[in-house]
């Protein structure tokens, strides 16, 4: 870590002096991916700390992956914090956002998969734009593998958010643990509680490489075969009936790496 990094760390985060936004990022075997954006994150601007969790990979994790890069950050560049669940849970992206805006050093977050990619020139334009409390953002996005626009609001689990406003919502039911489909539960909520107050910020344009997957009952948690495809244990319909189940947030085992 660098010496800057290591200052910033230690001092005292508030309006003044911590960081602008916060770019939340889950992790989960993804070599290539984060290969990609640590190359990214080195020239992405002061005031801009990334939150990285590995969600419990038990290969490739993230830590290994930034090791074996020999990655630093700039003095002048962003901030960085690494965490990891501690159990491979299957699918526990829900519980790693709940993770990242219980811990984020800024009051506005904007989440991403690692996939995602965004070029220095639109992190410098998140950091210093205004934005509302009570709303949150979502925004147009590139879609690599498919070379096609998704115009605003872009993919459903990519957005900006005040963590005050998260919370407000009740944050991610983490009764979806191993099974994606909470990003919809989450936003339908968010929908209720902001009076569906979503804007467009168009400034933030991303390319996405993204994941397909299938259902099957080969596997009773989902499972990652390759780089680009996942085995899910249930359909949308099972799914569902899992709302509520869990009351508890951030109920799994984590610890902070970097």
């Amino acid at each position: 870590m660098s010496q800057r990094s290591q200052v910033l760390k230690l001092r005292k985060w508030d309006k003044g002096t911590g960081p602008r936004i916060t770019l939340g990022y889950t992790y989960f075997q993804d070599p290539e991916y984060l290969e990609r954006q640590l190359l990214l994150w080195k020239e992405y601007p002061s005031y801009v700390d990334i939150f990285l969790v590995d969600d419990g990979s038990e290969e490739h994790t993230a830590l290994d992956v930034i090791k074996e890069a020999g990655w630093d950050l700039p003095d002048y560049g962003p901030t960085f914090q690494l965490w990891k669940c501690t159990r491979n849970l299957g699918f526990n992206s829900h519980g790693c956002r709940n993770l990242i805006a219980k811990y984020a050093l800024s009051d506005y977050i904007a989440f991403f998969d690692i996939d995602m990619q965004l070029s220095t020139e639109t992190v410098g334009r998140l950091m210093v734009k205004k934005y509302s409390e009570r709303n949150f953002y979502r925004h147009d996005l590139w879609i690599k593998h498919e070379q096609r626009w998704l115009p605003f609001p872009g993919h459903l689990n990519s957005f900006i958010i005040h963590k005050d406003l998260y919370w407000e919502a009740g944050g991610y039911d983490e009764s979806f643990t191993g099974h994606h489909y909470g990003d919809r539960e989450f936003l339908e909520r968010l929908y209720l509680t902001t009076k569906r107050k979503v804007k467009s910020s168009l400034i933030l344009q991303c390319t996405r490489e993204g994941r397909h997957g299938s259902v099957t009952n080969k596997v009773d948690k989902t499972e990652y075969i390759s780089d680009d495809f996942f085995y899910a244990p249930m359909g949308i319909e099972r799914i569902e009936k899992l709302k509520g189940t869990k009351k508890q947030r951030l109920d799994f085992p984590f610890i902070r790496i970097l």
